[in-house]
């Protein structure tokens, strides 16, 4: 008899698995009566925390807590110190865990990777009293000290291998690099020291830096899997988000961090520390080499090249990866994670022209991506204004709450005089792909085209042409612009017009990633109004439409428009809707309804789909969810 698993995955799903006679489990391993990880809520709206963007409070621990034994052994790969050399101290060089201490059994270069500094020591720079080491990554040990001058305790951080030839200027890197940041999310540098060998030379430096903690994301993960903390997909948004906050500064200041992973980000009290900055660089150079962790780079980084935007953006999307594999996230209705997962496809696309152009675009569709998921589980923000998208000013689907003229009433069947005469079945006022292609929300102009300023002024007329330049560069925003206005008229040559204005749109040379998406948006408008033109092919022009819209929603998984936008095309294609991949109608309209009960246009539609299921309660129900002060509540 199959024995079903009784616990749960660490994503929140029941597990599927079977029990062993062994006892464990034969998908998560776990002993059938091992205490389970922590219940969850049974109220999806009680998952995660209350407020946008809000994290658990979390002391950083005693210093009895954090302090590691000085014996402790280095559970890193050592290498050779010297340059020339660089030999990993293993099989065949070695044949058990080479001390911590001692001679390169290749070039007997001497090396260290034992903590130099001791609680018995004198302070440093007779100020700060060394407790103990606490941590040590590839770049340097970390020190839990007191500073006897304002009583309180802070990090040293020092090499690593103090004999390493590098070593000494990558603590002067990240000590200039440190010296010129400030910012919330990232540690803040108090102090440097340096100190000398017996025969005077120097070894390195001391950075001192306040103390924030051990709590690195690596070490939440570990928490997480002791059953000790429940990480939700929520956290894991708003570290991303706080991420970029550091990320966006140290870009702006001409820095690129280029080590992003769990370990270097400390969740401290009740926001994050991104921490260990002696990856940082300077835009453009290589000396000294990026410091990397291959399994987090970009594949077009590798270390020897400058580390560029689409690089930090590419470690950021793993680092998120990786953490949502322990969030509990399963809970979420409806489209559930999707969107979340989009946003870590693009950040982690092969290309890096296809990633995120910037920490702030990144962060933006996060936080989108974060309102959605709180909508779904039944949590209520205010809206943000989105920064792609104007919104439209035409409702679509109003006729559903239009009363019919007595034609209508006319049209009754023929009935018994006993019988109760049937009423006409009413218009559900379902938008025509036409309808939808002239009032779905407008895309914002671009604002490096080199037009812009004209869509900006009082005097321009979104519902008049506008001529290219006379001399300069020509202007995609333009093109776009008349594609719409072309939309609005009849006949197939409009049409025609349309296309012909978006393929020139896309001849202009240009940054492609920042106007793929919006070409891609104008070629599904065209698509929508060309299954209305052309009815002998309208369920290949709207496949085609969905197949637009779906690449802008991949490019913008944050923003509600291009949902909107899909979920009106598998609308429209009723019986062929399984010729396209992806989400349902109802899960669409239902993401931007749950975001945005003020939007009438997803309730109208949540309310045909009602309707057409036969469930007029449904209808009803979805229909009086749109608030008092919505401009078109008079309508629902």
């Amino acid at each position: 008899m199959r024995i079903p698993c009784p616990h749960r995955r660490f994503t929140g799903a029941p597990c599927d698995g079977a029990v062993r006679p062994t006892g464990y489990c034969d998908t998560c391993g776990r002993d059938e009566a091992a205490p389970g990880l922590p219940p969850l809520p049974a109220a999806p709206e009680d998952h995660g925390p209350a407020g946008l963007l809000e994290l658990p409070l979390l002391d950083p621990g005693s210093p009895a807590e954090r302090l590691a034994a000085a014996e402790q052994p280095v559970r890193i790969l050592m290498t050779c110190s010297a340059g020339a050399c660089g030999t990993a101290f293993v099989p065949p060089h070695t044949a058990a865990p080479p001390p911590d201490e001692g001679y390169c059994p290749v070039c007997a270069a001497p090396y260290s990777y034992r903590p130099e500094l001791t609680r018995d020591g004198p302070p440093l720079q007779d100020q700060y009293r060394i407790r103990g080491p606490i941590a040590h990554g590839g770049q340097g040990w970390v020190y839990l000290a007191e500073d006897t001058h304002l009583e309180d305790f802070v990090a040293v951080k020092g090499l690593l291998n103090r004999y390493a030839e590098r070593g000494a200027a990558q603590a002067g890197e990240e000590r200039r690099s440190l010296v010129a940041i400030r910012h919330e999310r990232i540690v803040q540098i108090r102090d440097f020291v340096s100190t000398a060998d017996t025969d005077g030379t120097v070894s390195g430096g001391y950075i001192v830096m306040e103390d924030v903690g051990d709590r690195t994301l690596s070490a939440i993960v570990e928490s997480v899997r002791r059953g000790a903390f429940v990480l939700d997909i929520e956290h894991v948004v708003t570290y991303g988000c706080q991420i970029l906050e550091a990320l966006s500064h140290l870009h702006g200041m001409g820095f690129l961090y280029g080590d992003m992973k769990p370990s270097n980000v400390i969740h401290h009290l009740d926001g994050i520390k991104v921490i260990d900055l002696g990856g940082v660089r300077k835009t453009g150079s290589v000396d000294p080499p990026p410091v990397i962790t291959p399994y987090f780079a970009a594949p077009e980084t590798d270390g020897t090249k400058p580390l560029t935007v689409a690089h930090d953006i590419h470690t950021v999307g793993v680092t998120l990866d990786e953490l949502a594999r322990w969030a509990v996230g399963d809970d979420v209705p409806g489209l559930g994670t999707s969107s979340f997962r989009l946003v870590v496809a693009r950040a982690t696309a092969e290309d890096p022209e296809e990633r995120f152009g910037t920490a702030d675009d990144m962060a933006g569709q996060l936080r989108g991506v974060l309102r959605e998921i709180r909508a779904l589980r039944g949590k209520r923000d205010q809206p943000e204004p989105s920064a792609y998208f104007t919104p439209s000013t035409e409702l679509l689907g109003a006729r559903l709450g239009s009363v019919p003229d007595y034609a209508h009433w006319l049209r009754r069947p023929l009935h018994r005089r006993s019988e109760t005469p049937p009423a006409p079945a009413l218009d559900p006022g379902t938008p025509t792909p036409t309808e939808i292609a002239r009032r779905l929300p407008v895309p914002r102009p671009y604002p490096g085209d080199p037009q812009a300023a004209r869509f900006g002024v009082s005097s321009y007329d979104p519902g008049q042409p506008l001529a290219q330049p006379a001399e300069g560069e020509r202007s995609v925003e333009i093109c776009l612009h008349n594609a719409r206005l072309l939309l609005g008229q009849e006949g197939d040559e409009a049409l025609e017009a349309a296309h012909e204005q978006v393929e020139a749109a896309a001849a202009i040379p240009g940054p492609g990633p920042v106007r793929q998406w919006r070409l891609s948006w104008h070629l599904g408008l065209v698509a929508l109004r060309g299954a209305d033109v052309r009815q002998e092919e309208r369920a290949a022009l709207l496949a085609d439409a969905h197949r637009h819209f779906s690449a802008v929603h991949r490019a913008l998984p944050g923003e509600y428009a291009a949902k909107l936008a899909l979920a009106y095309c598998v609308e429209q294609l009723g019986p062929h809707r399984r010729t396209v991949a992806g989400p349902c109608a109802y899960e669409l309209f239902r993401a931007v309804h749950a975001r945005n009960p003020s939007h009438v246009g997803a309730a109208l539609g949540l309310a045909r789909l009602a309707l057409a299921a036969g469930d007029r309660t449904a209808a009803v129900e979805v229909l009086d969810q749109v608030p008092d002060e919505s401009r078109d509540h008079t309508v629902a």
